[in-house]
């Protein structure tokens, strides 16, 4: 195909204006998990920081990103000229690299975060304390911008508009562009995707090891209440860091960069063969792209109950019936903590005073009836017994 070809002017508005959609509903979901995960006590922990960062990055990219991808498609339509001028381009991209960096590493701290967990359950509270992650998020961001200062700078590689696909990009006019390209794409993209891809194969091996326990446990226990009626069989309590919410939040997690990867490759592929591009394809493929900046907080709400109970909880504040309506219309229903389910046992339990009380009135609502002595004449009085409560335990 000739490399001249140039993208319809229908492309380019609709290109842009699913850039803006993109750009409002990421900013508005971002924003209510930045505001609604950290407002619900019991989420207040490392993994709900690092997952408030991810929100941070993919809000910064809808508020700055998207919309000058928007102005720049519709000043290619308009004026058929790029917005930005060389320096401007060069810091477009750099910014725009720098988020993506931040996105995919955000997905990697969050898979080691679950990994140690369920590795080190012990060990994890001072692995991951408050300080140690808040210094955790500084170095991402430090690392992210670092490596893009590189073809900012041009210590290797540069920042160039690129004529063929109309956008900015890693790369030189040069063939020597292929050496740094490939050096970002191996320690931005590959390094942190091995990084995941391995912390999660080690959370389902554990999953799984920790079913097969369970199961068998459970085995057992049922075959020794078979053969004793009389013994209460209790279900097997799960393993320490492989408890439900913690495989939820990796679960989530797991999802979300898979999403990552789906709306992600489409675009890398047709990058990576630029000599047979179609200029209209590969900008059709941007919306897929972009789409991830907005639907993860779909995945939260529909795959943690945790998140999804944090945002109706937070929206209630504003408005009272939101709880009632959603519940009622998705027949949801709020997740029990272990403190309230603490407290219905406490109060299903009654107390050594309300015990002792319950006692003595039933013991006092036995009475026994005067008996006549035997021998006694008529004429002389009868004893009768007082009616006194009667000790049954004597």
């Amino acid at each position: 195909m000739d490399s001249t070809e140039e993208a319809p002017g229908w492309v380019l508005v609709f290109t842009s204006v699913c850039a803006i959609i993109i750009a409002v509903l990421g900013f508005i979901g971002n924003l209510l998990t930045i505001l609604a995960l950290p407002y619900s006590t019991r989420l207040r922990n490392a993994a709900t920081w690092f997952v408030v960062n991810l929100a941070v990055v993919e809000g910064l990219f809808c508020v700055t990103i998207l919309p000058m991808s928007a102005a720049h498609l519709f000043s290619l339509y308009a004026n058929n000229q790029k917005l930005f001028s060389s320096e401007g381009c060069s810091v477009f991209v750099f910014l725009r690299y720098v988020i993506i960096q931040t996105e995919l590493l955000s997905i990697a701290a969050i898979a080691v975060n679950r990994c140690l967990l369920i590795a080190f359950p012990r060990q994890y509270p001072k692995i991951f304390t408050t300080p140690k992650t808040i210094v955790t998020i500084v170095m991402i961001w430090v690392v992210s911008a670092a490596l893009m200062l590189i073809p900012l700078l041009k210590i290797y590689g540069e920042f160039t508009y690129n004529i063929k696909t109309k956008e900015v990009t890693s790369e030189t006019l040069k063939k020597r562009w292929n050496g740094p390209r490939k050096l970002f794409l191996a320690l931005g993209f590959l390094l942190p995707c091995a990084i995941i891809i391995a912390s999660y194969s080690y959370i389902f091996y554990k999953a799984r090891q920790s079913s097969a326990k369970v199961d068998r446990t459970r085995s057992q226990s049922l075959l020794k209440g078979s053969i004793n009626s009389s013994t209460e069989v209790r279900p097997p309590r799960p393993a320490d860091g492989l408890r439900k919410r913690d495989i939820r939040i990796a679960r989530t997690i797991g999802v979300i960069f898979l999403a990552f990867i789906i709306c992600c490759t489409p675009v890398s592929i047709a990058h990576y063969f630029e000599q047979f591009h179609n200029p209209t394809l590969l900008l059709l493929l941007h919306p897929l792209y972009w789409a991830q900046y907005c639907i993860n907080v779909f995945i939260y709400v529909f795959m943690n109950h945790q998140y999804r109970d944090a945002y109706v909880n937070y929206i209630s504040r504003w408005w009272p019936n939101f709880k009632e309506v959603t519940f009622r219309k998705f027949k949801w229903r709020e997740e029990r903590t272990s403190c309230d389910s603490q407290r219905q046992t406490r109060a299903a339990t009654p107390s050594s005073n309300v015990r002792f009380a319950t006692r003595k009135e039933s013991k006092s609502s036995i009475r026994v009836p005067p008996v006549p002595l035997v021998g006694v004449t008529s004429k002389k009085p009868t004893l009768e017994t007082s009616p006194e409560v009667v000790d049954t335990t004597l």
